[in-house]
């Protein structure tokens, strides 16, 4: 570590390492996706700025690349489901789509609507967890416990269609194992509206003079930042580059949906940030609304025909979809045996800790909280 470093920002409950810099925690609320810690940031503070940072990551390597290679393909669907907490089930079915793409498959109608509901639903509650600084740094306390009740229905959702409160695993190679039936669908509703009164009464405390005095030109990023650093998703959307994997022909069943459009700032702070984050729970609860309402009408089976070992042909696939955070990858190579030679993964969140090294050092230490909870990671998604 350079010894120009003074500081030692701590990201989360879990202690840092032992460092002999002088430690600065960070909290950014019970509910928010850094309260796992093992994040640390050596910093340089002069007169009360930062002027260089450098995060360090690492603490948690899980190694699922490594073990995808001892996986064969129906298993590891399950393994990729454990590195994105907030959003498990786009890992799941990012790997479940790659393995598609490779060997060719189509996967039923209604198993690509149900995909594309599930996925809508995962922004949702991800980005939820991840606006709850807001309320929590605002000290609105009846905001956050909302948004606490909220995420925790959530689970409940997950579990009475999965039998899963965290990691549904319902995602198969060309298919899916649940169906999504009238009973279900109307609790989802009554949950999207929940969500979307949730999020203007987020939207007031971003509002707020105090708020905005914190957010405002925080942290900034932009057109060239997007570039530079691979940022995607709402990151890149805030900054001004109109980048969404849904816009690609095939994004599961976009093509025949009409999202609404949002309205937020492109100003690269994280105001924008966080703007377009609250914007976009209400986007996805409107695909969510179209995907219910098709779905009675879109019949068919839940699966594919596939032989006992699945193989997938030698060579090298790419596929990849929009998280919440942005473009999530996955590069498959195959052996043509029954396990992958290779499965890489390409998360968003990584992106945005390495612009976070960019964008911190100017940020007065009082906002680098805004600046963190605005460039969000999920610890399993960042340490993959």
């Amino acid at each position: 570590m350079p010894d120009d470093f003074n500081r030692l920002l701590t990201v989360g409950s879990v202690p840092p390492p032992s460092s002999a810099l002088e430690a600065v925690h960070i909290d950014l609320g019970p509910d928010h996706p850094t309260r796992p810690g093992l994040v640390t940031i050596p910093v340089l503070v002069e007169e009360g700025s930062l002027t260089r940072a450098k995060v360090e990551i690492g603490y948690l390597h899980r190694g699922p690349e490594k073990l995808f290679e001892a996986r064969d393909y129906r298993q590891l669907i399950m393994l990729a489901s454990r590195h994105d907490w907030q959003a498990p089930f786009v890992g799941e079915l990012g790997a479940a789509l790659v393995v598609e793409r490779a060997m060719g498959l189509v996967c039923p109608p209604r198993v690509t609507w149900i995909r594309t509901l599930l996925l809508e639903f995962s922004r949702i509650s991800s980005h939820l967890a991840f606006l709850s600084w807001l309320p929590y740094a605002a000290h609105d306390t009846g905001t956050s416990h909302a948004l606490h009740a909220s995420l925790a229905s959530s689970h409940i959702l997950w579990e009475k269609l999965t039998g899963n409160r965290v990691h549904p695993m319902v995602t198969r190679i060309g298919g899916i194992s649940v169906d999504v039936d009238s009973g279900w669908s109307d609790l989802l509703l009554e949950w999207l509206g929940e969500a979307a009164v949730l999020g203007e009464s987020l939207q007031q405390i971003l509002n707020s003079p105090e708020m905005r005095r914190r957010t405002r030109g925080i942290a900034a990023l932009g057109p060239d930042d997007v570039d530079a650093f691979g940022l995607s998703g709402p990151v890149a959307r805030a900054a001004g580059v109109p980048l969404d994997e849904r816009h690609q022909p095939g994004h599961l069943a976009h093509d025949d949906l009409s999202p609404a459009p949002v309205d937020a700032p492109t100003d690269g702070d994280a105001f924008s940030r966080f703007s377009w984050l609250i914007a976009e729970i209400a986007q996805s609860a409107d695909l969510c609304r179209q995907v219910l309402g098709m779905l009675p009408g879109v019949e068919g089976p839940l699966d594919t025909h596939l032989p006992t070992v699945v193989r997938a042909p030698r060579g090298t696939t790419w596929s990849s979809l929009e998280a919440p955070w942005g473009t999530a990858g996955y590069l498959l190579v195959s052996n043509g045996g029954p396990t992958p030679g290779r499965l890489a993964l390409r998360t968003p969140t990584f992106a945005d800790v390495a612009a976070l090294e960019h964008a911190l050092p100017g940020t007065r230490l009082d906002d680098v909280p805004a600046a963190i909870a605005s460039l969000g990671w999920t610890l399993g998604d960042l340490d993959k």
